[in-house]
Protein backbone atom coordinates (compact mmCIF):
# COMPACT_ATOMS: atom_id res chain seq x y z
CA UNK A 1 0.00 0.00 0.00
CA UNK A 2 1.27 3.47 -0.85
CA UNK A 3 2.27 5.68 2.05
CA UNK A 4 2.29 9.46 2.25
CA UNK A 5 5.84 10.13 3.45
CA UNK A 6 8.31 12.96 2.98
CA UNK A 7 11.19 12.52 0.56
CA UNK A 8 14.62 11.88 1.95
CA UNK A 9 16.58 15.03 2.68
CA UNK A 10 19.42 14.12 0.34
CA UNK A 11 17.19 12.85 -2.50
CA UNK A 12 18.01 14.18 -6.00
CA UNK A 13 15.06 16.54 -6.37
CA UNK A 14 14.08 17.21 -9.99
CA UNK A 15 10.74 18.99 -9.58
CA UNK A 16 7.39 18.94 -7.79
CA UNK A 17 3.89 17.58 -8.17
CA UNK A 18 2.01 20.82 -8.90
CA UNK A 19 -1.46 19.32 -9.35
CA UNK A 20 -2.97 15.91 -8.62
CA UNK A 21 -6.37 14.24 -8.90
CA UNK A 22 -7.24 11.00 -7.16
CA UNK A 23 -4.37 9.04 -5.62
CA UNK A 24 -1.39 8.91 -8.00
CA UNK A 25 1.70 7.32 -6.52
CA UNK A 26 5.42 7.78 -6.80
CA UNK A 27 8.11 5.18 -6.12
CA UNK A 28 11.54 6.81 -5.65
CA UNK A 29 14.63 4.60 -5.94
CA UNK A 30 15.35 2.77 -2.68
CA UNK A 31 12.25 4.20 -0.98
CA UNK A 32 8.73 3.00 -0.33
CA UNK A 33 5.94 3.96 -2.68
CA UNK A 34 4.11 7.09 -1.54
CA UNK A 35 1.00 9.04 -2.48
CA UNK A 36 1.71 12.15 -4.51
CA UNK A 37 0.25 15.38 -3.20
CA UNK A 38 0.58 18.98 -4.33
CA UNK A 39 3.99 20.40 -3.46
CA UNK A 40 5.71 17.04 -2.97
CA UNK A 41 9.19 16.80 -4.46
CA UNK A 42 9.73 14.22 -7.19
CA UNK A 43 13.11 12.59 -7.64
CA UNK A 44 15.38 11.27 -10.36
CA UNK A 45 14.54 7.62 -11.01
CA UNK A 46 11.05 7.90 -9.51
CA UNK A 47 8.25 5.84 -11.07
CA UNK A 48 4.92 7.70 -11.26
CA UNK A 49 1.79 5.56 -11.55
CA UNK A 50 -1.87 6.58 -11.94
CA UNK A 51 -5.05 4.53 -11.65
CA UNK A 52 -8.37 4.83 -13.46
CA UNK A 53 -9.41 7.94 -11.51
CA UNK A 54 -5.97 9.53 -11.07
CA UNK A 55 -3.98 12.22 -12.87
CA UNK A 56 -0.84 14.17 -12.06
CA UNK A 57 0.93 17.28 -13.26
CA UNK A 58 4.70 17.61 -12.69
CA UNK A 59 6.81 20.75 -12.92
CA UNK A 60 10.55 20.23 -13.33
CA UNK A 61 13.19 22.64 -12.06
CA UNK A 62 13.84 24.05 -15.53
CA UNK A 63 10.15 24.83 -16.11
CA UNK A 64 9.28 21.71 -18.11
CA UNK A 65 5.71 20.58 -17.40
CA UNK A 66 4.47 17.00 -17.77
CA UNK A 67 0.78 16.13 -17.50
CA UNK A 68 0.09 12.44 -16.83
CA UNK A 69 -3.25 10.84 -17.66
CA UNK A 70 -5.20 8.18 -15.84
CA UNK A 71 -3.93 4.60 -16.09
CA UNK A 72 -0.41 5.72 -16.89
CA UNK A 73 3.13 4.99 -15.79
CA UNK A 74 6.30 7.01 -16.37
CA UNK A 75 9.82 6.81 -14.98
CA UNK A 76 11.84 10.01 -14.48
CA UNK A 77 15.07 8.53 -15.80
CA UNK A 78 17.43 11.48 -15.98
CA UNK A 79 17.39 15.17 -15.09
CA UNK A 80 20.50 17.33 -15.14
CA UNK A 81 20.18 21.12 -15.12
CA UNK A 82 22.66 23.98 -14.86
CA UNK A 83 20.48 26.94 -13.87
CA UNK A 84 23.27 29.46 -14.54
CA UNK A 85 23.83 28.33 -18.13
CA UNK A 86 20.22 27.13 -18.57
CA UNK A 87 21.47 23.86 -20.03
CA UNK A 88 20.77 20.27 -19.15
CA UNK A 89 19.21 16.93 -20.06
CA UNK A 90 15.79 15.44 -19.39
CA UNK A 91 14.83 11.86 -20.22
CA UNK A 92 11.80 9.79 -19.18
CA UNK A 93 10.42 6.36 -19.99
CA UNK A 94 6.67 6.26 -20.65
CA UNK A 95 5.33 2.72 -20.28
CA UNK A 96 1.63 3.42 -20.80
CA UNK A 97 -0.86 6.28 -20.80
CA UNK A 98 -1.37 9.68 -22.38
CA UNK A 99 1.00 12.57 -21.70
CA UNK A 100 1.38 16.24 -22.55
CA UNK A 101 4.84 17.76 -22.32
CA UNK A 102 5.50 21.50 -22.34
CA UNK A 103 9.20 22.08 -22.85
CA UNK A 104 11.16 24.28 -20.45
CA UNK A 105 14.60 25.83 -20.62
CA UNK A 106 16.37 22.52 -21.28
CA UNK A 107 14.39 21.87 -24.47
CA UNK A 108 15.43 25.21 -25.96
CA UNK A 109 18.83 23.72 -26.75
CA UNK A 110 18.61 20.00 -25.98
CA UNK A 111 15.63 17.84 -26.96
CA UNK A 112 13.69 16.12 -24.20
CA UNK A 113 13.85 12.35 -24.75
CA UNK A 114 10.86 10.07 -24.15
CA UNK A 115 11.42 6.31 -24.47
CA UNK A 116 8.36 4.12 -25.11
CA UNK A 117 7.90 0.40 -25.88
CA UNK A 118 7.54 1.19 -29.61
CA UNK A 119 10.02 3.99 -30.16
CA UNK A 120 11.81 7.08 -28.89
CA UNK A 121 10.32 10.59 -29.06
CA UNK A 122 12.33 13.79 -28.90
CA UNK A 123 10.75 17.20 -28.30
CA UNK A 124 12.65 20.39 -28.96
CA UNK A 125 11.47 23.75 -27.68
CA UNK A 126 7.78 23.05 -27.79
CA UNK A 127 4.63 21.22 -26.78
CA UNK A 128 3.70 17.65 -27.67
CA UNK A 129 1.15 15.03 -26.70
CA UNK A 130 1.88 11.33 -26.88
CA UNK A 131 -0.21 8.23 -26.37
CA UNK A 132 1.62 5.09 -25.29
CA UNK A 133 0.22 1.56 -25.58
CA UNK A 134 2.06 -1.75 -25.22
CA UNK A 135 2.41 -2.14 -29.01
CA UNK A 136 1.88 1.39 -30.37
CA UNK A 137 3.10 4.94 -29.76
CA UNK A 138 1.48 8.01 -31.29
CA UNK A 139 3.09 11.45 -30.93
CA UNK A 140 1.31 14.70 -31.82
CA UNK A 141 3.19 17.95 -32.34
CA UNK A 142 1.24 20.88 -30.89
CA UNK A 143 3.72 23.75 -31.10
CA UNK A 144 7.44 24.47 -31.23
CA UNK A 145 10.49 23.67 -33.34
CA UNK A 146 10.66 19.94 -33.87
CA UNK A 147 9.42 16.58 -32.65
CA UNK A 148 10.82 13.25 -33.83
CA UNK A 149 9.84 9.61 -33.46
CA UNK A 150 12.51 6.95 -33.99
CA UNK A 151 11.94 3.21 -34.24
CA UNK A 152 13.90 0.37 -35.82
CA UNK A 153 16.71 2.77 -36.72
CA UNK A 154 14.45 5.11 -38.72
CA UNK A 155 13.31 8.61 -37.75
CA UNK A 156 10.33 10.76 -38.70
CA UNK A 157 10.55 14.50 -38.05
CA UNK A 158 7.52 16.74 -37.49
CA UNK A 159 7.80 20.54 -37.54
CA UNK A 160 4.23 21.58 -38.43
CA UNK A 161 1.74 22.02 -35.56
CA UNK A 162 -1.25 19.70 -35.70
CA UNK A 163 0.58 16.75 -37.28
CA UNK A 164 1.28 13.36 -35.74
CA UNK A 165 3.25 10.19 -36.34
CA UNK A 166 2.86 6.66 -35.00
CA UNK A 167 5.01 3.57 -34.67
CA UNK A 168 3.99 -0.01 -34.01
CA UNK A 169 6.30 -2.06 -31.85
CA UNK A 170 9.02 -3.65 -33.97
CA UNK A 171 8.23 -1.49 -37.01
CA UNK A 172 9.51 1.77 -38.48
CA UNK A 173 7.44 4.94 -37.93
CA UNK A 174 4.54 5.48 -40.33
CA UNK A 175 3.87 8.54 -42.45
CA UNK A 176 3.31 11.92 -40.83
CA UNK A 177 -0.35 12.92 -41.02
CA UNK A 178 -2.60 15.79 -40.01
CA UNK A 179 -4.77 15.22 -36.96
CA UNK A 180 -8.15 16.84 -36.49
CA UNK A 181 -9.02 18.28 -33.09
CA UNK A 182 -11.81 15.71 -32.71
CA UNK A 183 -9.22 12.99 -33.10
CA UNK A 184 -7.62 14.00 -29.81
CA UNK A 185 -10.85 14.05 -27.77
CA UNK A 186 -10.09 10.77 -26.01
CA UNK A 187 -6.52 11.75 -25.16
CA UNK A 188 -7.56 15.17 -23.88
CA UNK A 189 -10.32 13.53 -21.85
CA UNK A 190 -7.80 11.26 -20.13
CA UNK A 191 -5.54 14.23 -19.38
CA UNK A 192 -8.25 16.56 -18.14
CA UNK A 193 -10.58 13.95 -16.70
CA UNK A 194 -13.75 15.56 -18.01
CA UNK A 195 -15.02 13.31 -20.74
CA UNK A 196 -12.96 14.88 -23.49
CA UNK A 197 -13.92 18.49 -22.82
CA UNK A 198 -10.77 20.48 -22.33
CA UNK A 199 -10.96 22.74 -19.26
CA UNK A 200 -7.33 23.88 -19.31
CA UNK A 201 -6.57 22.74 -15.75
CA UNK A 202 -3.11 21.52 -16.71
CA UNK A 203 -2.29 24.78 -18.46
CA UNK A 204 -3.56 26.79 -15.48
CA UNK A 205 -1.27 24.81 -13.19
CA UNK A 206 1.70 25.93 -15.28
CA UNK A 207 0.62 29.58 -15.18
CA UNK A 208 -0.16 29.48 -11.47
CA UNK A 209 3.40 28.37 -10.80
CA UNK A 210 4.75 31.40 -12.65
CA UNK A 211 6.26 29.32 -15.44
CA UNK A 212 4.20 30.54 -18.40
CA UNK A 213 6.99 32.80 -19.59
CA UNK A 214 9.84 30.49 -18.56
CA UNK A 215 8.81 27.60 -20.77
CA UNK A 216 6.71 26.88 -23.85
CA UNK A 217 3.35 27.33 -22.12
CA UNK A 218 2.36 30.27 -24.29
CA UNK A 219 0.13 27.88 -26.19
CA UNK A 220 -0.22 27.02 -29.87
CA UNK A 221 -1.79 30.34 -30.90
CA UNK A 222 0.95 32.58 -29.52
CA UNK A 223 3.05 34.69 -31.86
CA UNK A 224 6.63 35.80 -31.57
CA UNK A 225 9.75 33.86 -30.56
CA UNK A 226 9.12 30.74 -28.52
CA UNK A 227 10.24 30.92 -24.88
CA UNK A 228 11.23 34.55 -25.28
CA UNK A 229 14.32 33.93 -27.38
CA UNK A 230 15.61 32.94 -30.81
CA UNK A 231 15.10 29.49 -32.22
CA UNK A 232 17.77 26.91 -31.45
CA UNK A 233 19.97 26.09 -34.41
CA UNK A 234 19.91 24.14 -36.58
CA UNK A 235 16.19 24.05 -37.27
CA UNK A 236 14.34 20.93 -38.33
CA UNK A 237 13.97 20.13 -42.02
CA UNK A 238 10.51 21.69 -42.09
CA UNK A 239 11.85 25.17 -41.28
CA UNK A 240 10.75 27.51 -38.48
CA UNK A 241 7.57 26.85 -36.51
CA UNK A 242 4.27 28.09 -37.85
CA UNK A 243 2.06 29.83 -35.27
CA UNK A 244 -1.37 28.31 -34.80
CA UNK A 245 -2.70 25.01 -33.60
CA UNK A 246 -5.05 22.56 -35.21
CA UNK A 247 -6.95 23.16 -38.40
CA UNK A 248 -10.01 25.34 -37.88
CA UNK A 249 -13.31 24.62 -39.60
CA UNK A 250 -14.52 21.54 -41.47
CA UNK A 251 -12.77 19.79 -44.30
CA UNK A 252 -9.15 19.00 -45.01
CA UNK A 253 -6.49 21.58 -45.79
CA UNK A 254 -5.20 21.78 -49.38
CA UNK A 255 -2.59 19.11 -50.15
CA UNK A 256 0.90 20.03 -49.02
CA UNK A 257 4.14 18.20 -48.25
CA UNK A 258 4.08 16.44 -44.92
CA UNK A 259 6.30 17.78 -42.18
CA UNK A 260 9.66 16.16 -42.49
CA UNK A 261 8.72 14.97 -46.00
CA UNK A 262 9.92 11.96 -47.90
CA UNK A 263 11.03 8.61 -46.61
CA UNK A 264 12.17 8.29 -43.01
CA UNK A 265 15.83 9.08 -42.54
CA UNK A 266 18.32 6.89 -40.72
CA UNK A 267 18.54 7.64 -37.00
CA UNK A 268 21.70 9.48 -35.98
Amino acid sequence: MAASVPAAADAPRVGIASAVAGDPTGKPPDEVERLLHVGLDVQAGEVITTGAADRAHLLFLDGTALTISSQAQVTLDRFVYDSDRKLGELAVTATKGVFRLVGGKISKKTPVVVTTPSGTITIRGGIAMFSVEPTKTTATFVFGYEMTLTSQGRTRSVTAPGFQVSAMRGQSPGMVSRVERAGLADSIGRLEGNGGKRDGSGDRAVKAAGLAEANSAKGPNSTGPLQGGPAPAPQGPGGPPRPGGFEQGPGPMPPQPLAGGGAPRPAP
